[in-house]
């Protein structure tokens, strides 16, 4: 046991080694964690199948052996811009701008550990979620780059109430990082901005009957402290917090080798990315305001699992949320482009000997335009921003 208990906080260190993960896909937020989750596009809360249940539905882990889960997803995110202004004042009017953002990694880790027929904990360590591009210097006659990273770790724990009922409940701990340099040149770079946050999941999850159970599950606002930038001009601080979540699930054991799954999810971007959000709580270097004026997002997620055989499982999903950015706000979606709205997503896993398991996920949004204009505020007539994204998921799961 101390051999595995060694392995297990190797692992951790390991994670936080990794804490620039970045990409969009519901908004800020990525459709769902580790390859099995997304291969079933981001759909769980009804169908708990791995250590991911510790930061999405806590009560599911109690249907879950013991085990340690390692993932690493590699997000590859296409953006890029153009935009027209009176005579070309602030950008060259109609040039199609690439970002060179490189794609991103977003590592993942979780352990489960009955303690008995009543109580199971779990604990989870996740990239969820993050933003960023980096454009070459043409709007405002600026380079305008963001980067914006968030890691949860989630200590959970699962109480059986009877045959049917669990509940569970996860304290959050989160870590986040920001960067950025965008607007006119007289915006001074912000660099180096981290803050911690807490808040907590609280779940349920019911068996409806031998093949239907129902999943709830509960996610308060995160908040963090505020992210300090010491700057050329001055020391800024930014209250930048994440939004709460609602989310729903059924979980369907159709047959004894085929499963579905299926949630709707809401989460409130307006109440940390709406009018005049996020706010600067201390402004020594007179940078601009931001104005994101995100919409609330419902998100759809579908998914299926079906045994071939005894070593190999096939998955495949889809996810769908109608994009929450601000069609005035042109600047605000150029340089934080959460415009992703359809994900197609399939996946296998294979189990390599009794204990050991390969799990392996895909993900593809095509690409998604978005059309702005604020002539008078921003001076940019029109802008057009797109994206479409893909991402590899590999994951080892291992039952001790």
């Amino acid at each position: 046991m101390k051999k595995q208990l060694w392995v297990i906080f190797q692992v951790l260190t390991l994670i936080f080694g990794f804490t620039n993960i970045s990409g969009a896909t519901n908004g800020m937020r990525l459709i769902g964690i580790g390859p099995i989750q997304r291969s079933m596009g981001g759909a769980n809360v009804g169908l708990p199948k791995d250590s991911t249940a510790a930061i999405t539905n806590p009560a599911g882990l109690i249907k879950l052996e013991r085990r340690l889960d390692v993932a690493f997803t590699a997000f590859d995110p296409s953006v890029e811009y153009e935009a027209t202004s009176s005579f070309g004042q602030v950008t060259t009017n109609g040039k199609k701008i690439k970002s060179k953002a490189q794609p991103f990694p977003v590592p993942g880790l979780g352990v489960i550990l009955p303690i008995n027929e009543e109580w199971t904990f779990g604990f989870g360590g996740y990239g969820l979620s993050g933003m960023g591009v980096d454009y070459a210097s043409n709007l405002y006659n600026n380079r305008t780059f963001t980067e914006y990273s968030f890691l949860k770790l989630a200590p959970g724990f699962s109480y059986k109430v009877n045959e049917r009922l669990a509940v569970g409940f996860a304290p959050n701990i989160n870590y986040a990082e920001m960067n950025f340099e965008a607007g006119s040149p007289a915006e001074v770079p912000h660099r180096d901005g981290k803050a911690w946050g807490i808040g907590a999941t609280f779940g349920i999850l019911y068996d409806i009957s031998e093949k239907v159970s129902f999943g709830f599950a509960y996610e308060t606002k995160q908040v963090f402290q505020d992210f300090e930038f010491d700057t050329v001009s001055g020391r800024d601080e930014l209250s930048f917090d994440q939004p709460q979540s609602l989310t729903a699930g059924l979980g369907i054991k159709s047959t004894e080798r085929l499963r579905f799954a299926a949630d709707v999810q809401w989460i409130d971007w307006e109440q940390i990315m709406g009018v005049n959000k996020p706010s600067y709580k201390v402004n020594n270097s007179g940078a601009s305001p931001y104005n994101m004026r995100w919409s609330d997002q419902f998100v759809y997620k579908f998914g299926a699992e079906y045994d071939l055989n005894d070593k190999w499982q096939l998955r495949a999903g889809y996810n769908y949320g109608e994009e929450p950015t601000e069609a005035t706000q042109p600047f605000e979606v150029i340089a934080f482009p959460g415009i992703a709205e359809h994900h197609f997503t399939a996946g296998f896993g294979y189990q390599i000997n009794q204990d050991l398991e390969l799990n392996v996920g895909f993900m593809y949004a095509p690409t998604v335009n978005k059309i702005a204009s604020n002539a008078s505020g921003q001076f940019l007539d029109t802008s057009k921003s797109s994206m479409s994204q893909y991402s590899v998921d590999v994951g080892l799961s291992w039952k001790f």
